[in-house]
């Protein structure tokens, strides 16, 4: 299961805008279902208007070279995307797969532009979720430049883990680990390695357990600290 997700510690759009737009933005959205691994939006698509996980989980990604899809993120119900096709007038970015039965609210941006006017919550709302992910987008870019093997792994499993101390089991692989950093198996593995041998986590079939999530974070945070030089 790729990791990369905006579920944990980030407020899906409909958790932040108040109960009469949920009303006005189910009078106008058409809803789609999809099954699991179909296409819901192709890289470079025109289409203009909001995307929202009604129910289920997205995967955007995009093709390598090599002809493999690599996952870069995940969303799950209550979020949005297709903002950028609304307000900078700009084509899909990734492609854009179901992950399981999922049902998307799709509104036209001639349906948007109205909503945005009328209630100005609206637009707050999108901005904060867009904001989250540009923030994380640039964190994440950040840690690939800086950050060692082992520490970008131990990060992205210590974000997967929505608690603070209580000991977790993490459903992931090596593969979509690798697949997530944009990098083989073999340095994730042996990342994996280092941090079971430091106490951190036990590796399992298909999945990580992770005895302590606030001692990995810490370990993670002393890393992460940068050195001053004098």
């Amino acid at each position: 299961m790729p990791i990369r997700t905006l579920e944990f510690g980030v407020t899906g759009l409909l958790e932040l805008i108040p109960e009469p737009l949920h009303a006005a933005l189910e009078r106008v959205e058409r809803t789609v279902q999809y099954g699991d691994g179909e296409l819901i939006q192709r890289r470079g698509d025109d289409t203009r208007g909001l995307s929202i996980v009604r129910r289920g989980t997205v995967r955007f990604g995009t093709v390598g070279s090599d002809g493999e899809e690599r996952t870069l993120i995940i969303l799950g119900s209550g979020h949005v995307f297709g903002e950028l096709t609304c307000f900078a007038d700009l084509p899909r970015t990734f492609d854009a797969r179901a992950f399981g039965p999922t049902v998307i609210g799709q509104v036209d941006k001639a349906d948007v532009d109205p909503l945005v006017r009328q209630h100005p919550e609206f637009a707050v709302a999108l901005l904060q979720t867009l904001s989250t992910k540009l923030h994380g987008a640039l964190g994440f870019i950040e840690d690939l430049r800086r950050l060692d093997v082992i520490v970008h792994v131990a990060k992205l499993l210590s974000t997967m883990a929505k608690t603070d101390k209580v000991g977790v089991s993490l459903e992931v692989t090596q593969a979509s680990l690798a697949e997530t950093l944009g990098i083989t198996r073999a340095p994730v593995a042996q990342a994996l390695a280092t941090l079971e041998e430091e106490g951190l986590l036990r590796r399992g079939y298909g999945r990580v357990e992770v005895p302590d999530v606030a001692a990995l974070r810490a370990w993670v945070d002393e890393r992460l600290v940068v050195p001053v030089i004098a």
